[in-house]
């Protein structure tokens, strides 16, 4: 199985997930294979998105983006930074437990919010909060009660 460090809109279709999974698992594949395993999805135009975006078949993670490093060290690893990875493969447990420091800032007051966050971006932090919703991420229950409350002390009443 391939884990998709910060998907993206293309990168978070359940197609993309199913044919990379499929990849992983088969080798030297043909379209004509593809097109067999997925009858119900237009895989000639799902593909051609796909290789437009810069993803391209290897021998190493059968749809490895060549946009994406490989992540030989994990302290090559920058925060939001987007890749495929096989499940299992030790420099992922690595970059998941790496704390990355982030800056909110506030225009109006030139406050600066200096927080620490995971890699996959779960602490529960108002810039993780925000990265979440600009991404169009989902949010936890966490997130959404913090959003909330967030909400709630930012927005005067009207009386």
């Amino acid at each position: 199985m391939i884990t998709i460090i910060n998907p993206t809109r293309l990168t978070r279709q359940p197609f993309f997930k199913d044919l990379i999974n499929y990849l992983d698992q088969h080798d030297d594949v043909i379209l004509r294979q593809i097109k067999a395993q997925f009858p119900d999805q237009p895989v000639d135009k799902l593909i051609e998105e796909y290789i437009k975006a810069g993803f391209h078949p290897s021998r190493e993670i059968n749809a490895t983006p060549s946009t994406c490093p490989s992540w030989e060290s994990a302290d090559l690893v920058d925060l939001d930074q987007r890749g495929l990875y096989p499940r299992g493969q030790c420099n992922l447990s690595r970059i998941k437990s790496q704390v990355f420091q982030t800056e909110l800032l506030n225009t109006t007051n030139a406050a600066i919010l200096i927080e620490e966050t995971d890699f996959e971006r779960n602490a529960q932090t108002l810039s993780n909060y925000f990265y979440k919703v600009k991404h169009q991420y989902p949010l936890t229950e966490r997130n959404k009660k913090s959003s909330m409350l967030f909400w709630e002390m930012s927005i005067p009443s009207i009386s």
